[in-house]
């Protein structure tokens, strides 16, 4: 029964979706396809695919305690990157959010500061060095630069 009221639920939500995006209106076109294109396909999708969910649900399987808590973490964890992403930096907000998920995917404080390194590291230089992407030094490493 839950299934189907989530199936409804996702049916208005795309309705929703695509009365937001008629009612838009942009005083200039910029692209052939205009920004009301977006809203409308991904709201007549989602209520396509929620007909399904109402049509044939299936049976809810809720993930054990120890999943749901992972995941709050998780979830956390993330919140916490968003917020120390500015002041930290790139390379170390990255690092520490790396190193805590590898912990909560049971990888040893070894491995865990492996990857965290290795992925920080790596993903900066694709993106800071290759892609030329603006990303932010942090407080500390402009501190040890010296730059204002």
């Amino acid at each position: 029964m839950i299934d189907r009221l989530f199936g409804v639920f996702l049916l208005l939500l795309g309705l929703f979706f695509i009365w937001g995006g008629t009612s838009l209106e942009v005083p200039f076109s910029y692209d052939p396809l205009g920004p009301k294109f977006f809203p409308i396909a991904a709201g007549g999708l989602l209520s396509l695919l929620s007909l399904f969910v109402i049509a044939k649900p299936k049976k809810i399987v809720f993930p054990e305690l120890n999943t749901i808590v992972k995941t709050g973490l998780i979830v956390l964890l993330l919140f916490i990157y968003q917020l120390t992403f500015q002041p930290l930096g790139f390379i170390l907000a990255t690092a520490i959010l790396v190193f805590f998920m590898s912990r909560i995917f049971k990888g040893t404080s070894l491995q865990a500061l492996g990857s965290a390194i290795g992925v920080s590291v790596v993903v900066y230089l694709i993106f800071g060095i290759a892609l030329d992407v603006p990303l932010p030094h942090g407080i500390i490493l402009d501190a040890l630069l010296g730059a204002s």
